[in-house]
């Protein structure tokens, strides 16, 4: 354990405690413009693609994301819009 300054505790990714996932996490931080490619292996949710936790962040939030599905299928990618 180790004593941090505001700056170094602002810089570190934060995940809140109880059941969310690590890619809602993330989404949650993101700033508006920001990009983040998200694998299928990094996904674990079976019926629901990742464009379901942008809807829902949209309608709890001010938030406002676009999420497109790579033609190959390995993945999706999220754009933080506002």
């Amino acid at each position: 354990m180790k004593k941090i300054t505001a700056e170094e505790a602002a810089a570190i990714d934060k995940k809140p405690i109880g059941r969310t996932s690590v890619v809602r996490a993330v989404m949650v931080n993101m700033k508006p413009g920001d990009f983040i490619f998200i694998e299928r292996a990094d996904w674990k949710w079976k019926d629901k693609p990742p464009s379901a936790i942008c809807r829902k962040l949209e309608k709890s939030s001010t938030m406002k994301f676009k999420c497109d599905k790579a033609l190959d299928g390995s993945g999706w990618v999220v754009e933080r819009l506002a």
